[in-house]
């Protein structure tokens, strides 16, 4: 009678350790352009507002109220200001003409590119040390990650 082979350890780490790993990348890469983002002359409740109108359909008045945790009546004042700086337009939804939908606009859209363009260009920066092997793996890692969150590239 033989002696069954030990249990192989899971070598793999922990999914919390990916986790908090992931967290420490993206706090170092907020600390690059934080200055940026201050510099945007928008309340917080508008600039979240902006980012959930960014979607090919763009968002209801009540999607906003939710992502936001308020009122209907206080979306409007939100959605008036940021229809005044030509960041979002209102229209009509398709589906239900009662009710108008929030889309960002152009400028909306260049507006959030040039927030993004910072924390881009040290993300390139680090990933250019990286070896070419090292560039293929985190590559297919974060690929796999995303397609999870059903986020597709």
């Amino acid at each position: 009678m033989t002696a069954a082979a030990p249990p192989h350890p899971d070598t793999r780490p922990p999914s919390d350790d990916a986790a908090r790993l992931l967290q420490v990348v993206m706090r170092a890469l907020h600390a690059t352009d934080i200055a940026s983002w201050c510099a945007v002359d928008l309340t917080m409740p508008q600039l979240k507002a902006l980012l959930l109108a960014d979607s090919p359909a763009g968002v209801s008045h009540g999607d906003i109220a939710r992502g936001l945790g308020v009122g209907l009546s206080t979306v409007t004042g939100i959605v008036d200001r940021l229809v005044e700086h030509g960041l979002v337009e209102r229209h009509t939804d398709p589906e239900d003409r009662r009710l108008s939908r929030v889309r960002i606009t152009p400028r909306g859209t260049d507006l959030l590119d040039g927030l993004w363009a910072s924390r881009r260009e040290h993300l390139g920066q680090a990933l250019a040390a990286l070896s070419p092997d090292d560039r293929v793996v985190l590559h297919d890692a974060l690929q796999h990650l995303a397609d999870l969150l059903g986020e597709h590239s």
